[in-house]
């Protein structure tokens, strides 16, 4: 008669990148450069960046501004759209709804330990 081991109640399932992936077409990865968003995202995280998810406020977002990209928070009025920076020492950038072109979510960041 054979018993079952131990760690047989334990078993995981491999993880993968594509798990965290909800809409395969409609998401890239994308480098993060600045200091802007630290302390939640590092200068050279993976960012994982999600086009089908409605960018509702206070979600990270990729968007361009200026022909310059930026990933900041979103906060959206009336007449305004307001992005914000994690790091206070970022002032905030305020543009009109059409100044703005929203390139998508970010939905994970992944970053190298230290």
């Amino acid at each position: 008669m054979a018993f079952p081991g131990p760690a047989g109640d334990y078993k995981q399932s491999r993880l993968a990148l594509d798990d965290l992936i909800v809409h395969p077409e409609a998401t890239y990865f994308v480098r993060n450069r600045g200091l802007s968003m630290e302390p939640t995202f590092h200068q050279g995280d993976v960012l994982i960046v999600d086009r089908a998810i409605v960018p509702l406020d206070g979600r990270a977002v990729v968007v361009i501004y200026h022909e310059k990209f930026y990933v900041r928070r979103i906060l959206t009025t009336e007449n305004q759209v307001i992005l914000k920076a994690d790091n206070p020492t970022f002032v905030d950038i305020v543009a009109g709804p059409g100044e703005i072109e929203v390139w998508g979510v970010v939905t994970y960041a992944i970053h190298k330990v230290r």
